[in-house]
């Protein structure tokens, strides 16, 4: 807190116009005047937040006494948002100037404040001897370091046996891995070598960018591609779902001057981002909520309406620390598919629970991956309520579950919250999707709708991201291919989302124009084809289309151009195939049935591509 004090003949403020954040007050607040008072002109900052009683108790014993000093009669608190760029909330401080202001008077010192968030006009006479202006800076001793809860965890069975953590005997090797890293904190095994996913980053483009902050991601056309394809496919799983969904779009940045999304920002955790503009601090946001919630206040909702979803993906920052970054996984800037379900009560969040449940299994089982699950519980009350949902899951699963019960007392804004793991390459458990029930925020940014008698209630929001990040499939799909190297197998990836799912090797000049006939005719049947059009010798244009990933490669020569028939290399088989182009675009339309198609990032032919 930053305070001028002025010794005054007198002071006088008349309140003329409210601002957005202004405090609401009785007519007589509206203009005041005191006569020989001690004028405490007050700017309370952010760091006043971490201890507001000691900050308010030191300036309190200041102004006592620089009253005695100088013979002043009365005390005049007058907010004055002018002596910082470091603002605290709104709240804070019209919660902190009213606090004074009860000390002060406790003290038997006449005192009156001037209110918070008004433009005021106001008149002030400084007595103009030595101790008539003087400045003053109050701040908490010490910032305090706040700790996260480690709460306590469990194992939860199939068959309804709570086991504890260092009693649980089997599950797979994920999931060990996952009771030994969350509840046990066992560190892993020290990597000694580059994870191998990252040479695959570096083949489709997939890199940091090293001239903006440390966690920020950049890519070149092949891995363009792939993000937007990831961010199609997302798209298409959540319009799937049977539900009827808003599709929204809006901002990354929001006012910590606005109360809701201070409180929720407050509930996030210490991983925020922020940016500071003038004297206002806004929060970058870490997931959609921010912005639908905004949205959905001003939404006229009928429970007849419900359970609806609003979908975005949404770029979202979380301030990781800049050693525990990772290309893919762990991002200060993420992409996230975000959905929100509302539903009009509990028994109809827990039905759609299960639904995006049994949705992101499917998705990884997809990939011939398994998940894991870590089951966070806001406290043992949530634990009973969703119990008999939770063993339904874990009965259709025919797997045991982690629970970690966090904290009781805390204001949660959840219920449960479920991360799904992976095993990943280097035998780490590694979270990719999550849903969870959210019971507080509605409430919190003014979310309602109508009930069956037309009274307003608070809906139950789900949160959840089904694939996970753009960043975190991406991840995924990586580290299946890696793993399918680790058994001897060729690595591939899923042909809807290879770059070049096509590349034709015209053995000679004279064989491109047939190349180009094929390559226009697959392309209208919806194939990305790319041509090698250089000079080098049809073994080594193979060989880079291999390198290169593609999931089918075809020469065409003298025998290709009058039979129609080519013969393909089939990356996921490792082998060669015989078929004209139409059968290989049906083989192709057949693998990519469902998902998402785009046209290439970058020129057809290999001459017209530059390095990258």
């Amino acid at each position: 807190m930053r305070a001028l004090y002025i010794h005054a003949d007198f002071m006088e403020f008349e309140a003329k116009k409210k601002t957005p954040v202004a405090e609401d007050i009785p007519a007589p607040m509206h203009e005041g005047r005191m006569e020989e008072a001690l004028v405490a002109f007050l700017t309370v900052e952010s760091v006043d937040e971490d201890d507001p009683q000691q900050v308010c108790d030191a300036a309190v014993d200041d102004i006592m006494e620089t009253a005695a000093r100088v013979g002043a009669e009365r005390v005049m608190l007058y907010p004055y948002a002018h002596l910082s760029n470091d603002l605290s909330s709104p709240k804070a401080a019209t919660s902190m100037m009213r606090s004074m202001e009860e000390a002060i008077s406790a003290r038997g010192m006449e005192v009156s404040r001037a209110p918070f968030g008004w433009y005021k006009a106001f008149s002030v006479r400084c007595k103009g001897h030595p101790l008539s202006e003087l400045s003053r800076d109050f701040a908490p001793k010490a910032v305090k370091e706040e700790r996260k809860a480690e709460g306590s965890f469990l194992i939860l069975t199939p068959e309804g046996e709570e086991v504890g953590v260092t009693e649980h005997r089997g599950g797979s090797e994920c999931f060990r891995e996952m009771v030994d890293k969350e509840a046990l904190k066992k560190e892993g095994i020290a990597i000694s070598e580059e994870p191998k996913y990252l040479r695959l980053c570096r083949k489709f483009g997939i890199q940091w960018e090293a001239m903006s902050d440390v966690g920020h991601m950049a890519y070149t056309p092949n891995g363009a591609l792939m993000f937007d394809l990831v961010a199609d496919y997302a798209t298409g799983i959540v319009n799937d779902l049977g539900l009827p969904i808003y599709m929204v779009r809006g901002t990354n940045m929001f006012s910590l001057d606005e109360e809701p999304v201070k409180e929720h920002a407050d509930l996030f955790g210490d991983r925020l981002y922020t940016v500071k503009t003038g004297k206002q601090s806004f929060v970058m946001r870490y997931a959609a909520c921010h912005q639908q919630f905004a949205m959905m206040k001003n939404w006229n909702m009928s429970y007849r309406q419900l359970p609806f979803g609003a979908f975005e993906v949404a770029d979202s920052y979380r301030l990781e620390q800049s050693g525990e970054t990772m290309l893919c996984f762990r991002t200060r800037r993420l992409n996230m598919p975000d959905l929100h379900v509302v539903c009009k009560d509990m028994p109809e969040a827990q039905e759609n629970f299960k639904l995006l449940d049994e949705r992101i299994l499917a998705e990884m089982e997809a990939l011939g991956r398994e998940y894991e699950l870590l089951i966070n519980l806001s406290s043992r009350e949530a634990y009973e309520e969703n119990r008999e949902m939770i063993l339904g899951l874990l009965r259709k699963h025919g797997r045991p579950a982690l629970l970690h019960f966090y904290p009781e007392g805390a204001n949660y804004y959840w219920t449960i919250n479920i991360e799904y793991h992976i095993l990943d390459q280097m035998k780490r458990a590694r979270e990719i999707g999550t849903v969870q029930i959210d019971v507080g925020n509605a409430e919190r940014f003014g979310i309602t709708y109508a009930g069956s008698e037309a009274e307003r209630r608070h809906p139950i929001i789900l949160h959840t991201a089904v694939i996970g990040t753009i960043e975190r499939y991406l991840y995924t799909i990586l580290d299946t291919a890696v793993m399918m190297e680790s058994q001897g197998r060729v690595g591939h990836l899923p042909v809807w989302l290879t770059p070049e799912q096509l590349r034709l090797l015209p053995v000679g000049e004279a064989h491109l124009p047939k190349a180009q006939e094929i390559a226009d005719e697959l392309e209208r049947a919806g194939v990305r084809v790319g041509i090698d059009d250089s000079d080098a010798t049809v073994g080594k244009k193979v060989r880079r289309a291999k390198q290169d990933w593609c999931s089918y490669v075809a020469v065409v020569g003298d025998r290709e151009a009058e039979s129609g028939a080519l013969k393909v290399y089939i990356r996921a088989e490792n082998q060669d195939e015989e078929m004209d182009a139409p059968s290989l675009a049906r083989r192709i339309a057949a693998e990519t049935e469902g998902k998402p198609f785009r046209r290439l990032y970058m020129p057809r032919e290999l001459s017209r591509r530059v390095d990258f």
